[in-house]
């Protein structure tokens, strides 16, 4: 279960988060939704320790995995994904090194020549699932598009034997096509290997195509939860009635008022 309770963070004089309490369970597709600015970032840079209070930053409550707290350092069983997937890899080495990191940070730098073929047909397995061709392993990202990118991204974080996977606004710097078609392997991969996630994100259309359950953020505060169905059909927050109140949005699949090239 990912759990927060009573969770409140603030910077400096500012309020980001304000006594939020939910329960994610650890085999579905939770998603969190809010505005610019709603504090939905924070918390999940704090799931992953990267708020330090040397920054300024001050937060109490609880946020915990299966029991565990989290806040003060990296716990691997859970794997992020970012939002911009230039911004994940580094831009020296192939990507066939660079999906390796990972591995090779749990293992302290060291791979055997059995860990590393048993790596390298996980790769090869994973870049079929996500229709990436073996051809682009020995390419830099330079090379590669924004939706081949963030395919990788997920796989990476994979590699690592997760948990949970933590999706920071995963798909809203990329197309509607391949938005629908990283929504498409991250359903399968949920139905497949149970693998459960958490995703953050401003876009009700991809959230609600993609989640069992969606938390609604405003100003700090959780003020609707609920399935898709449910949430859509009787919204009761400012914010989804604003949004379905939008001609902008599309509800029936993973449309985003986002643009952007592949």
């Amino acid at each position: 279960m990912f759990n927060i309770k009573n969770l409140s963070v603030s910077i400096g004089n500012r309020i980001l988060l304000k006594d939020v309490s939910f329960a994610a369970k650890p085999n579905q597709i939770t998603g969190l939704i809010g505005k610019s600015g709603s504090g939905k970032s924070t918390l999940f840079r704090l799931a992953l320790g990267l708020l330090s209070k040397s920054d300024g930053y001050r937060w109490s409550g609880s946020i915990e995995w299966k029991g565990l707290s989290l806040g003060r350092s990296f716990y691997p069983s859970l794997q992020p994904v970012f939002q911009d997937p230039f911004g994940s890899f580094s831009p020296f080495g192939t990507i066939g090194e660079l999906l390796l990191e990972p591995i090779r940070i749990q293992k302290k730098f060291f791979l055997t020549g059995e860990e590393s073929n048993k790596q390298n047909e996980k790769i090869q397995f994973y870049c079929e699932q996500f229709d990436l061709p073996i051809s682009l392993l020995s390419k830099t990202k330079q090379e590669l598009s924004g939706g081949q990118l963030q395919r990788f991204a997920i796989l990476r974080a994979l590699l690592a034997n997760p948990e949970y996977l933590l999706l920071d606004e995963p798909v809203t710097a990329l197309d509607v096509l391949v938005q629908k078609k990283i929504a498409e392997e991250l359903k399968s991969l949920n139905r497949r290997e149970k693998i459960g996630m958490l995703i953050v994100s401003h876009d009700l259309g991809f959230l609600s195509y993609m989640c069992d359950e969606i938390f609604v953020l405003e100003d700090g505060l959780i003020t609707e939860s609920g399935s898709p169905k449910e949430i859509l059909k009787h919204p009761s927050s400012k914010l989804l009635k604003e949004l379905l109140e939008s001609k902008a949005h599309s509800f029936g699949g993973v449309t985003s008022s986002s643009e952007s090239s592949n």
